[in-house]
């Protein structure tokens, strides 16, 4: 049976995922001249990202409250391997790129709502890309703990 650390982990990367998937539904909704689906598909898109940051925030609760750590490491048993090497050089920049968007986001639905539609292109031309790569990355993150056994270690 999983343990509650595997449950919250992978509705974490559940959320991401699909997150990842409705991204791409926008995104092929604008190009193809769809604004309303666009305007949905990226509305769920945020609530989604909404979902998953209350998870993970929850998982990151349970880290400290019920084991006592503030996260869980990426093989500890072992030392410098290239697959750790492969997992920080995702993780490092996943993390940073995650704060730093997230404002962007906020600001790019406010300019949406508004209808200031150039500045919200101008704005998105970057923006979107970062957190499509945030939520790609944030699945790859989950994957390397999952399938290495970090996470069903953390939880016993």
């Amino acid at each position: 049976m999983a343990s509650t650390t595997e449950v919250l982990s992978r509705s974490v990367a559940g959320t991401n995922f699909l997150a990842t998937v409705i991204l791409t539904i926008g995104y092929l909704r604008i190009k193809a001249g769809d604004r309303r689906g666009h305007g949905l598909a990226m509305g769920l898109a945020v609530v989604t990202s909404a979902l998953f940051l209350a998870l993970y925030l929850a998982s990151k609760v349970h880290l400290w409250v019920a084991l006592g750590k503030t996260n869980v490491l990426y093989r500890p048993e072992v030392g410098l391997t290239w697959d750790k090497v492969l997992y920080y050089f995702i993780l490092v920049p996943h993390v940073f790129l995650a704060i730093l968007v997230t404002p962007f986001i906020i600001r790019a639905v406010w300019l949406a709502r508004s209808d200031r539609l150039e500045e919200h292109k101008r704005l998105v031309r970057w923006v979107f890309p970062v957190w499509y790569y945030v939520s790609v990355t944030g699945v790859l993150v989950w994957a390397f703990m999952e399938f290495s056994g970090s996470l069903a270690a953390a939880g016993r």
